[in-house]
């Protein structure tokens, strides 16, 4: 009688037991599936409020918002009417931008040189050469000068250059103490209004100084390097801090949804 009493006890013990673990079982998958509803419509909720912010009739086919770089490389060149200042190439449609904002620029009290724009895949070829060279010459070995070239050119056929609408725009005085272009031009007053008034003209400094967007960009902080995505999407990008990356991931999310 003891032995069939232990038997029972231990098969109640063990249904109940099976009992509770179910139910914990079952509110555990209820709980998540209420909280991946609830995810989803805050979701919804929050790219649904994206879309009405965003600029408006914006498409990630604009031509200002064309993308290249290293995950999205270009192996033949893009044909675009082309312009010629200061004895740079760029396309015909960002002349008068990139004028008004040397001219406001100037106002202000800066002049300024247009160090390059347009570069085809052969001249970008030559600069990535030339980086990689000098980098062996002051001594680093191959894996350590590709490196250090990687981080501040973009190899052949993922430069924006050959786009037409990249700039590398620097105040006088900075480019003086910096003739090579370094991130320090951002010292001087001429280089830091030039990064805070280029939204006003349709440009945006395409690489930022934060971890997070050179993490997207691959490329490190250039105080000079300024790209043409027109004023809505500039004014956009800056008020939100977003690369161009970020900001096509957004209307592609907003579109898409």
């Amino acid at each position: 009688m003891k032995m069939h009493s232990k038997r029972l006890v231990g098969l109640i013990l063990g249904l109940v037991i099976t009992c509770v673990v179910t139910l914990y079982a079952i509110c555990y998958v209820n709980h998540s599936n209420k909280l991946i509803k609830k995810q989803q419509v805050v979701q919804k909720s929050s790219i649904k409020s994206l879309r009405h912010t965003l600029p408006k009739q914006t498409k990630v086919s604009d031509w200002q918002l064309i993308l290249i770089n290293k995950q999205h490389p270009r192996t033949s060149e893009i044909h675009f009417n082309k312009v010629t200042v200061d004895g740079k190439q760029m396309d015909q449609r960002i002349e008068k931008s990139l004028t008004d904002f040397r001219a406001g620029a100037k106002i202000a009290g800066y002049d300024t040189t247009l160090v390059s724009a347009y570069r085809s895949i052969a001249d970008q070829s030559e600069v990535y050469q030339n980086s990689l060279r000098q980098n062996e010459a002051n001594g680093m070995d191959e894996k350590a000068a590709t490196k250090l070239t990687k981080s501040v050119i973009q190899t052949p056929g993922s430069s924006e250059h050959q786009t037409g609408l990249a700039v590398d725009l620097a105040g006088n005085d900075a480019l003086a103490k910096y003739p090579a272009l370094m991130a320090q031009m951002d010292e001087f007053k001429s280089q830091r209004w030039l990064m805070k008034h280029a939204s006003d003209y349709g440009f945006v400094l395409r690489y930022l100084n934060d971890s997070k967007s050179m993490s997207q960009t691959g490329i490190d902080y250039e105080s000079w390097h300024f790209r043409y995505v027109g004023i809505a999407n500039a004014r956009y990008m800056v008020q939100h801090h977003l690369t161009l990356e970020a900001y096509l991931d957004m209307l592609r999310n907003a579109t898409q949804n």
